[in-house]
């Protein structure tokens, strides 16, 4: 059975997983030279790697579950940390003119979608040690869908305004990585 807490904290997990590819699709917009096709192409392939990615993450991780079980909560708390505070730092030295990029090919788009997922895949394996079969697919795809719906609104957003700083986005989801993580033990103690 699927609990609140579950979806819960699979909604937390995408968005804070969504936000590198928030923040490459609000550059995107800042260029003002994506369209809604190419725009919808992008959020497409970044949710289609970000699902994946967690889940295939999921299955090499359910590999080594039974040998490194009674530690899962500190490798999943580990992996969030790392991966959170990885996505903090990149927001701190964010630069718009050192991240711009040609997105009318194909090959860039893919190369995008591989680079913003592997902490996906990582936090995949993650999950593989506290979330049966059935909630690792049912996360990789809620995680897919928040990043496609996360992408368009940040193309949307750095193509109408110019608020929403790409620094802030990923400082943001690096915090919600780590606080996913710090939960896992908590929850393990209690």
């Amino acid at each position: 059975m699927i609990s609140i807490g579950f979806l819960l904290e699979a909604v937390l997990l995408g968005l804070a997983l969504a936000m590198d590819c928030f923040t490459v699709s609000i550059v995107c917009g800042l260029q003002k030279t994506v369209k809604l096709k190419r725009a919808l192409l992008i959020a497409f392939f970044f949710g289609l790697f970000q699902g994946l990615m967690s889940i295939i993450g999921g299955g090499l991780g359910g590999v080594f579950k039974s040998s490194v079980e009674s530690v899962s909560h500190w490798i999943a708390f580990s992996l969030l940390f790392i991966i959170g505070l990885k996505m903090i730092m990149d927001g701190r030295s964010f630069s718009i003119k050192t991240k711009t990029f040609d997105v009318s090919s194909l090959k860039v788009i893919l190369l995008l979608s591989i680079a913003t997922s592997i902490d996906a895949f990582v936090t995949g394996m993650g999950m593989s040690m506290q979330y049966n079969v059935c909630r690792q697919l049912l996360s990789g795809m809620i995680i897919g869908l928040i990043t496609f719906i996360m992408s368009l609104i940040g193309w949307k957003s750095g193509e109408r305004v110019n608020f929403i700083k790409p620094r802030f986005a990923l400082v943001i989801g690096g915090l919600i990585l780590i606080a996913i993580g710090v939960k896992n033990v908590i929850a393990y103690y209690l």
